[in-house]
C-alpha cells in the first residue's frame, strides 16, 4: 500500500519521458494488432496491419478508413492527455495513485473511442458493442501499460545513471579541491566537470546566450573554452575570485590593472596584451572600484 501512495518523480512526467510513453504505445499497438487481430472477432483493425482478407459491411475501403482515422484520434487524444498530465504533474504533487488512476481513464477512453466508431462505421452488430468495450479495455490495457513501463524504467535508469554521473564529479571535485586548492573546477548546467583551470591563469568570462566562454591563459597564449552555463552560476561559485562589471562580464579581481573612466565611457584593462577593453556598466562601477580600493590598501 506504501507505494500507491508515494510521490511520482518529476522526471517521470518530463515532456520527453511522455512523448517518448506516446510514440512506444503507437508503436507497440500496431505491433500487437498484426499479432493478435487474426485471433479476434471484434477487431476490424486487422486491414490497417496487413489483413485485408478481413471483411467488413462497408467494404474494405471503409475499414480502411476506420482504422487510419481511429489511430489518429486516438493518437491525438494520447499526446493532449499527457500534456494535460504534464502541466497537472507540476502544478500539483502527484502520487502513483493518481497516475495509475489517469492511466486507466486513458484505457477506458480510447477503448470508447474505438466502441463509438465501430458504431459510426457500422462494423459489428449492435449487441456486439458491449463485447467490443469489454475487449478493448482488456487490449488497450496491455498496449499502454507496457510501453509506459518501459519508458519509465528508462527514465528512471536515465535518472538514477544522472546521480551517480553527478555524485561521481563531486568526489573527483573534492578531491581536487583537497590536492590543490587554487584550482577552479569548471561544471556544465547538469553538474558534469568540463574542465578544471589554475585561478591564477583565469582571466574573465563572457556571456554568450545559454553558454558562457572562459578566458584562461595557457603558456602565453589566450585560450578560451565555451562552457554551457550562465554567468550568475559562475559569478556565485567562483566568488573569490571573479567580480563582475558589466551585465556581460566577470573578470579576475586579481588581473585588472587599469580600470578608467572618461569620455569614452569606463573599462577595464587586464593584466595580459592580448585581451581588449572589458567594459563596465554604471550599476557596476562603484563594486568595482570598492573592490580595488580594498585589493590596494591590503
Amino acid at each position: 500500500m506504501k507505494n500507491y501512495r508515494k510521490r511520482v518523480p518529476r522526471f517521470l512526467l518530463e515532456r520527453r519521458t511522455l512523448a517518448s510513453s506516446v510514440m512506444g504505445i503507437v508503436l507497440f499497438s500496431i505491433l500487437f494488432m498484426v499479432i493478435y487481430g487474426p485471433y479476434s472477432a471484434t477487431s476490424w483493425l486487422t486491414v490497417m496491419v496487413g489483413y485485408p482478407e478481413v471483411g467488413s459491411t462497408l467494404g474494405r475501403f471503409h475499414e480502411v478508413l476506420a482504422s487510419v482515422t481511429f489511430y489518429l484520434a486516438a493518437i491525438a487524444f494520447l499526446a493532449l492527455s499527457k500534456v494535460a498530465l504534464h502541466h497537472v504533474g507540476h502544478k500539483w504533487q502527484l502520487i502513483n495513485t493518481h497516475l495509475y488512476a489517469w492511466i486507466a481513464a486513458e484505457v477506458v477512453a480510447i477503448s470508447l473511442i474505438y466502441t463509438v466508431f465501430t458504431a459510426l462505421f457500422n462494423l459489428a452488430m449492435p449487441e456486439q458493442f458491449v463485447t467490443i468495450l469489454g475487449r478493448a479495455v482488456a487490449v488497450l490495457s496491455v498496449i499502454i501499460a507496457v510501453p509506459y513501463t518501459i519508458c519509465a524504467l528508462r527514465a528512471i535508469n536515465k535518472h538514477q545513471q544522472q546521480l551517480l554521473d553527478r555524485l561521481g564529479m563531486n568526489v573527483v571535485e573534492d578531491k581536487a579541491e583537497e590536492n590543490d586548492t587554487n584550482l577552479i573546477h569548471l561544471t556544465d548546467s547538469t553538474g558534469r566537470l568540463r574542465m578544471s583551470i589554475d585561478a591564477d591563469s583565469l582571466y574573465y568570462v563572457e556571456s554568450q546566450d545559454n553558454y558562457v566562454k572562459v578566458y584562461y591563459d595557457s603558456e602565453g597564449k589566450l585560450c578560451n573554452y565555451m562552457l554551457r552555463s550562465t554567468t550568475k552560476a559562475m559569478e556565485t561559485k567562483f566568488a573569490h575570485c571573479l567580480i563582475r562589471c558589466h551585465r556581460g562580464y566577470l573578470v579576475n579581481k586579481n588581473k585588472i590593472r587599469v580600470f578608467c573612466n572618461d569620455r569614452d565611457g569606463m573599462y577595464i584593462q587586464l593584466m595580459h596584451e592580448g585581451i581588449r577593453q572589458i567594459p563596465v556598466s554604471k550599476s557596476y562601477a562603484t563594486h568595482v572600484q570598492r573592490m580595488i580600493a580594498r585589493r590596494e590598501e591590503s
